[in-house]
This record gives structure tokens, C-alpha cells and sequence, in this order.
């Protein structure tokens, strides 16, 4: 059994969801979730702005009607949902279903906290994710982690949590600002304070550099 002993505890018989017609709510966190590949349930309360309950209820019925995978994937996290290929084609995607792999998890929940963040920071604007941004901008070389659009204006955002060598990093960064109006980067400590004094110098006018969104740690 892939969930959280402690979850199915709790469970209602959830036979009675299957066939069940899906909310508008279901549809949103299964685009969310096909465009972010996977999210921890916190992402998701974040998202929907409920608790804990809401959320594993709607992830019991999306489970049991065959939309989403959910499992507990590192000790003292939370668990974490991915959608199926009936969940993606539910919400209307043609992407892949994808299982990520526990090294990918640290940045696909940073890259999860970096939206949730702008997006709420600015409600206008429209998060392309990277797996839209591969068909959008097919050549544009290496991908961003998305493009934010404000006003038309397309944004590279890049999510940088372990300090690279400057050089593959400058090298992206010149793709990056050749191809897009901006390009933001939200960061770990390190990168932080590489990529500011990289700023510092002058020469990249469209570098923006932030400190990863802080939130409270996921509770287990």
C-alpha cells in the first residue's frame, strides 16, 4: 500500500467515488500536478488554501478513480501525489506521466514553493511550466524551470539550489537573457551569493536574484 498507514487509518470506504464526476476543484489540482510533475500535500494545501482533511479527501477519491498516485517517498515528509495518464488526460494534458525520482525532489518542491509564491505575489500573470516551455520555446537551448508572463513580457524563472560552477551557470544565463525580457533566479544560500555578485558586475541588466521562498518546514 503506497499511502501513510496513518492516513489509511482514518479512510472512509471510498468505493462509492469511483465513476464519481470530477469537480472543478479535482481538475485545477490535476493541471497543477501534470504541470509541476508531482506536489507534497502541503504544496496542495497551499493551493486550494484548505487543511489537511480536505485535501487527503480529495486525494482518496482522485486515487481511487485511477487520476493520481500517492506514496510517501522520503522518511519525515509528507506525502506526494503525481498524476496518472487518465489524470492528465482528465485535466485536458498531453504531457507524460511521470514517476520523479527521489534525488529530483528537493527541486521539484522548491520549484513548487517558487509558484505558489508568484503566483501569489502577482495574480495577473501566467506561469508557463517547463514542460509547456519545451513546446512553446522549442529553441531556446537549455530550459528554464518556466516563464512567468506579466503584461506580455515573458520572464525566465530559474530555481538554483546547489552551487554549481559559475561557468554553467553564466553559460545558461546568457541563453536565458537572449531569449526572454527577464531572467529570475530564486535561490539557495550559496547560488544566492554567487549569482548577486555575478549581478553586481553589470553585465547582465535582465538578472534578477531572490532567496527561495520561505515556508514552514513540511510537517510529517
Amino acid at each position: 500500500m503506497e499511502s501513510r498507514p496513518d492516513i489509511e487509518e482514518s479512510r472512509p470506504d471510498a468505493k462509492h467515488c469511483r465513476g464519481e464526476v470530477l469537480r472543478h476543484r479535482d481538475l485545477m489540482v490535476l493541471k497543477w500536478l501534470g504541470e509541476q510533475y508531482a506536489a507534497r500535500v502541503d504544496h496542495l494545501e497551499a493551493l486550494i488554501g484548505r487543511g489537511k482533511r480536505t485535501v487527503h479527501d480529495m486525494l482518496w477519491r482522485l486515487r481511487d478513480a485511477g487520476h493520481v498516485r500517492t506514496r510517501q517517498i522520503l522518511v519525515g515528509e509528507r506525502m506526494w501525489a503525481t498524476p496518472t495518464s487518465a489524470g492528465l488526460r482528465a485535466c485536458g494534458l498531453n504531457y507524460r506521466e511521470m514517476i520523479p525520482r527521489s534525488m529530483n525532489l528537493a527541486h521539484i518542491a522548491a520549484v513548487n514553493d517558487v509558484r505558489l509564491h508568484v503566483q501569489r505575489q502577482r495574480p495577473a500573470g501566467v506561469w508557463v511550466c517547463e514542460r509547456q516551455v519545451a513546446i512553446e520555446y522549442p529553441r531556446v537551448g537549455p530550459l528554464p524551470d518556466a516563464v512567468f508572463l506579466l503584461e506580455g513580457h515573458p520572464v525566465a524563472i530559474e530555481v538554483e539550489l546547489t552551487p554549481r560552477a559559475a561557468g554553467i551557470s553564466k553559460t545558461k544565463l546568457d541563453k536565458l537573457e537572449r531569449s526572454f525580457d527577464g531572467a529570475l533566479y530564486y535561490c539557495a544560500p550559496v547560488p544566492y551569493r554567487r549569482l548577486s555578485a555575478l549581478k553586481e558586475t553589470g553585465r547582465h541588466p535582465k538578472l534578477q536574484v531572490r532567496e527561495l521562498p520561505k515556508r514552514g518546514a513540511p510537517r510529517p
